[in-house]
């Protein structure tokens, strides 16, 4: 005999398809009980009549005889008649009875006789038993017969009847996962999960699934820099391409928010658990116009010049503008423009740009200056002075600046200074340590341009500068 469903060949006597699970119906044997009943209810009527046999005597008339005989044997036809629709309805009650398929299961369980024990709780299923537990018992003894293909299969068929409360719902897919799990198939797994629609069951699985990686904004158009965050739901890697091709574990691996400027872009994205598994590829597409800042306005122009001059720039107090001196863009690491800037000697260029919240970079204002005084006191000259002022007051001990136990003093030149309509060269003073390192002081100090005398810098809470003697 053949299965019905799937066409797998059935063994003689056996109640399902050990493949795909379907049952056969066939009419069950009589029960040992009722057969051995009926084997003595047969014995003791054919006892009966031969004992009756035996009782006649020639003296009986063969008239009385032959009537007895008949009484006899209809008697016994009644008999069998009301015995066999005895075991009739008893069989039809076995058949029918969903107690009784549920007690021989349990029998058979008892008994380690699973097949026998899948037929009674298929027969039990059939007769109604809505019982979920059923199932379960069902799917038991699938696992006992190694059964995988039926037990998998009976498991399956509970979550999608979607007659489970929560917790057997829970036990059903525990039972299945594990079970998938034993024979690393997680691409299975993840099949499953993804159509869950139990967030509970979703949240508890989700090392084992490969969900797509979430996007930290949306596609659209923005006029900033977006600093683009990719996320995964459990351990594993996410790769990317920036350049419109499908994305696979050869792609750039994502570890950092990707910085999204002028332009569009098109990224796609791809996560890949521990597993192994591989979730669906995302596509996502952003135009972003950022409204460039425009240049600072230097008011103080390019070009030579012979006296100090300070470098302004006309802004508002909150403008955040930093600047570079070697022909670099400018960042928020760059110098911040707080004030006027002292013109240093000699060439000199400048990059100005005001910088916006998120590193926006605006537009570079660029100015190069010369400076040189018309004076013979030249820089060499000025540094010398300061140095025999130090001397004379026993700030420094020699020309190399040590000072004892106070170590070294250097002093540095910055730039020229106009003070009062007097020009000036203006030193920093420096202490410099056992290592090499320096670090200001914060004493200045000045030498007059054209006469070379030198004085004490001082500079009030205004930022108004002027000069003191050196005692």
């Amino acid at each position: 005999m053949n299965c019905p469903k799937c066409g797998t060949e059935i063994e003689e006597g056996s109640l399902y398809c050990t493949v795909c699970g379907e049952d056969i119906h066939i009419v069950p044997d009589f029960e040992s009980e009722v057969e051995q009943s009926m084997q003595d209810t047969l014995d003791h009527i054919a006892e009966e009549l031969q004992d009756s046999q035996k009782a006649d005597t020639p003296e009986k008339s063969p008239k009385k005889n032959k009537g007895y005989t008949g009484w006899l044997i209809g008697i016994s036809f009644l008999v069998i008649m009301v015995l066999a629709g005895v075991i009739v309805g008893a069989l039809y009650h076995m058949e029918h009875s969903v107690d009784y398929q549920m007690a021989r299961a349990a029998e058979c369980v008892g008994k380690q006789d699973y097949e026998q024990a899948v037929n009674y709780y298929i027969r039990a299923r059939e007769l109604g038993n809505t019982d979920q537990e059923l199932g379960f018992a069902l799917a038991d003894c699938y696992y006992a017969m190694d059964n995988v293909g039926g037990y998998e299969n009976q498991l399956l068929a509970m979550i999608d009847g979607g007659l489970l409360d929560q917790k057997q719902l829970e036990r059903a897919y525990s039972q299945l996962i594990q079970s998938y799990r034993a024979r690393n198939d997680y691409q299975t797994i993840d099949n499953l999960l993804n159509n869950c629609d139990n967030e509970a069951i979703r949240s508890t699985y989700q090392n084992l699934q490969a969900k797509a990686p979430e996007f930290g904004f949306e596609e659209g158009y923005y006029q900033e820099i977006l600093p683009l965050k990719l996320s995964s739901n459990t351990a594993g890697t996410i790769y990317y391409t920036m350049d419109g091709s499908e994305p696979d574990e050869n792609s750039q691996v994502y570890t950092a928010p990707i910085f999204l400027d002028n332009g569009e872009h098109t990224i796609k994205a791809v996560f890949v658990n521990q597993y192994g598994l591989v979730s669906d590829v995302v596509t996502k597409r952003y135009q972003i116009e950022i409204q460039i800042p425009i240049a600072p306005d230097v008011t103080t122009a390019s070009g030579e010049y012979s006296s100090p001059t300070m470098i302004k720039i006309n802004c508002e107090e909150e403008d955040m503008i930093y600047y570079t001196m070697d022909g670099t863009t400018p960042t928020d690491k760059s110098t911040r423009y707080t004030g006027p800037i002292p013109m240093p000697l000699g060439d000199s260029m400048y990059s100005f740009a005001i910088i916006e919240e998120g590193g926006i970079v605006g537009e570079v204002a660029q100015r190069t200056y010369s400076l040189q005084l018309n004076t013979d006191i030249t820089p060499e000259v000025a540094t010398i002075a300061v140095y025999n002022e130090m001397l004379r007051t026993g700030r420094i001990i020699n020309y190399e600046g040590y000072a004892g136990e106070n170590g070294i003093y250097q002093y540095q030149l910055q730039y020229p200074l106009t003070v009062g309509e007097e020009d000036y060269y203006v030193f920093a003073e420096l202490h410099v340590d056992e290592l090499g390192g320096s670090i200001r002081t914060g004493s200045y100090y000045a030498v007059h341009a054209y006469n070379c005398t030198c004085y004490k810098l001082l500079v009030d809470e205004f930022g108004n500068y002027s000069m003191a003697e050196i005692l």
